[in-house]
C-alpha cells in the first residue's frame, strides 16, 4: 500500500461524522425545546388568568359586589395576582343589571399592565438566538347574569 493510498483511505473514514453532524443541529434543537418550554409557561399563566376572569364573572353574574369580585378572581389566580390586586375592569360597570333583563351578559377583564412585574416577564417569550417575542393576551371571562 502506497503513501497515497493510505492518505485517501485515512481520509474517506467516517468516524467523527456523527460528531459533527450533531454539533450542527443541537443549536437547532436546543432552540426548539426552549421555545416550546417558553410558549407552554405562556399559555399556561394565560388560561390560568382567564379561569381566574371567568370565575370573577361568575361571582359578578350571581349579584357580587366589586370587592367580591376582585377577592374571587385574587383567590382563582392560584397565587398568581397578589392579594387586594385591583386592576379589573367589570363591564357593564357594576356588575349585572338589577332590572331583570334577559340575556345580559357581566365580563371580568384584566388589564395587562397592571399585571405584576413577574407575570409581565412570563409575556415575554426568549427563544435562544432569537429576539424575544412579546404577547399581549386579552384576558377576560364573561358569565351570562343570573335573575333570582
Amino acid at each position: 500500500m502506497t503513501i497515497r493510498s493510505k492518505i485517501r483511505h485515512k481520509l474517506r473514514r467516517e468516524e467523527g461524522a456523527a460528531a459533527v453532524e450533531f454539533a450542527l443541529i443541537v443549536g437547532l434543537l436546543a432552540m426548539l425545546i426552549f421555545g416550546m418550554m417558553e410558549y407552554g409557561l405562556a399559555f399556561w399563566q394565560v388560561q390560568s388568568l382567564r379561569a381566574a376572569t371567568r370565575e370573577g364573572a361568575r361571582v359578578a353574574a350571581v349579584g357580587g359586589d366589586t370587592s367580591q369580585v376582585q377577592t374571587a378572581v385574587v383567590n382563582a389566580s392560584t397565587g398568581a395576582l397578589p392579594s387586594g390586586f385591583s386592576g379589573i375592569t367589570i363591564s357593564p360597570s357594576g356588575g349585572c343589571p338589577t332590572d331583570g333583563a334577559i340575556d345580559q351578559a357581566v365580563t371580568v377583564a384584566i388589564n395587562n399592565a397592571a399585571l405584576p412585574s413577574r407575570i409581565q416577564e412570563i409575556f415575554s417569550i426568549d427563544v435562544p438566538f432569537l429576539p424575544p417575542l412579546t404577547i399581549n393576551p386579552k384576558i377576560s371571562g364573561t358569565f351570562r347574569c343570573e335573575t333570582s
